[in-house]
Parts: structure tokens; sequence; C-alpha cells
């Protein structure tokens, strides 16, 4: 089992959305009522903050967006052939990268202005959003949970009408508890940011750190039995 293959493991991609749901409750709660991963979120949030004038508000949630798109082109960029050669396992570099800059937030070292820390989260979570994209066989997200259900639902109906499919049943469950792992951070977040602010995102980089490091340890307990 290669790191790509670990990667793809439910515990892994549980670790993850738990993360992604986590680091949506805390810009949400914490930072102006915006969201970190929900780009869906901070478009419809701007459009009812455009239609109402509320434009100090409305401001808020442009970075974020921002941030997703360069992050998109940096990822782009990573998978160059041009890069491709000297950036070794890029998805685990994004994923060192989340946990280090979570980890400077978190720790207090470094004050970073608000605008900059929701920008910085919205560009580290659309980086692993777009690492690590695959549930065993599955597509999923691990930053929203719009497609996990609706493909969770599909899946679901596939595997019992008109006739009982194992396989597709499974999917329905893998995506489920991906939904539910995204809920769950979401709650979690949601509760620990009221009270710990941002030492709160110490939770979420011991979900990152546990996620990078199962996906070594199976790695390497994979080419050790080969």
């Amino acid at each position: 089992m290669d790191l790509d293959a670990a990667s793809r493991t439910p515990i892994v991609a549980m670790l993850l959305t738990l993360s992604g749901g986590f680091l949506d409750a805390f810009t949400y709660v914490g930072h102006g009522h915006v969201f970190a991963n929900t780009m869906t979120g901070n478009v419809a949030l701007l459009g009812v903050n455009v239609a109402t004038a509320d434009w100090a508000q409305a401001v808020r949630h442009i970075p974020p967006l921002i941030a997703f798109v360069f992050a998109v082109f940096v990822v782009h960029v990573l998978r160059l052939d041009a890069l491709a050669r000297s950036v070794q396992r890029p998805a685990m570099v994004c994923l060192l990268l989340e946990i280090v800059f979570l980890a400077v937030v978190a720790s207090g070292m470094i004050r970073i202005p608000e605008l900059w820390l929701i920008s910085g989260i919205s560009f580290v979570a659309t980086l692993q959003t777009l690492s690590f994209t695959h549930l065993e066989n599955l597509t999923y997200t691990s930053v929203m949970t719009t497609g996990n259900l609706r493909r969770g639902a599909k899946r679901l109906l596939e595997g019992l009408i008109p006739h009982y499919d194992g396989a597709a049943l499974r999917d329905a469950m893998l995506l489920g508890m991906a939904s539910f792992s995204f809920f769950a951070g979401a709650v979690i977040g949601g509760f620990s940011t009221g009270s710990l602010h941002d030492h709160a995102l110490w939770i979420a980089v011991l979900l990152l750190v546990g996620a990078f490091g199962r996906i070594v340890q199976l790695a390497r307990h994979a080419s050790v039995s080969a």
C-alpha cells in the first residue's frame, strides 16, 4: 500500500472530514460568521449582505473566496510535470502545511489579523480537499458535505431499488460516515471555539496529525509486509 492508497482508508477520511467541519464552525462562530470551507455558504451570505446593504459584513466573505481560488491554482501548478518531479508527495506536503499553519495560530506565537487568518484557513483547507479526493473507490470531499450527501443518497437508492446491491449500500455507508463526521466536527468546533477561541484549533491540529500519522503507518506496514 502506497501513501495514496493509505490516504483513501475510512479512518483517514473520517479524521479529515472531522477537521473540515471543525474549521467551518471555528471561523463561523469565532470569526465573524464566515465559512472557512463552504464557499457556497459564503457566496449565499455575500449575496444576502449585498441585498441588505450590509457592506462591512459582505466584504468579510470575499477573502476566503480569493484564497479558495488561489489554492486551486497552487494545486494545479504542483501537479504540472515540471514540478511533479521536484515536489515529492504533494498531498502530504499540503497536509503538513495545513498542520503547521493551524498549529502556529493555535499557539498564539504569531498574532495573525483576522482577515489573513480566515483566508489562511480557507487556503490550507482547500489544499486538503484537493489533495485527498477519494474514500476507497469513491470520490468525496473532506471539507464540505453537499456532494457526499448527494452521492450517498444516490448509492443508497441504487442499493435498494430495484434490487439489493451490497456494494452500493457499502458505498452509501462510507459516504454517510463522511457526512456525519463533518457534522460531528462542526458540533465540536462550535462548542470548543466558544470557550477556547483560537486555542480550539489544537483540536483540528490533532485530527490532522492523526490522519497524517495513519497514512504513514499504513504505508509503512504495507511495505514491510510486502
